[in-house]
């Protein structure tokens, strides 16, 4: 049984009425998710779909930033960092 973790599941939820982020952020399903030391770390299975979170940087940086969940987003392939983003709410468009 394949569950989503509940970080991935609370950004997913953040938009849940809006058809078009959904399916951008759809791969982050298949990713783990968790916090340490003020950073988002979503670790991917595969380089694609670490390239495509990586593209919807900014949907992912919009829910941590207004649920103050972290203050950079770091994306992982096999263990190893392939980019990390700070989180800034001032720089996010309302």
């Amino acid at each position: 049984m394949n569950r989503i973790c509940q970080l991935a599941q609370l950004i997913l939820d953040f938009y849940r009425e809006e058809p078009k982020q959904l399916r951008q952020l759809a791969p982050l399903r298949n990713c783990k998710v968790f916090r340490r030391w003020g950073a988002l770390y979503i670790r991917c299975h595969t380089q694609d779909t670490a390239a495509v979170l990586v593209d919807a940087a900014l949907a992912i940086a919009e829910p941590v930033a207004r649920l103050r969940l972290a203050k950079k987003i770091i994306i992982l392939n096999n263990n190893t960092s392939v980019a990390m983003f700070p989180v800034d709410l001032s720089k996010i468009k309302v």
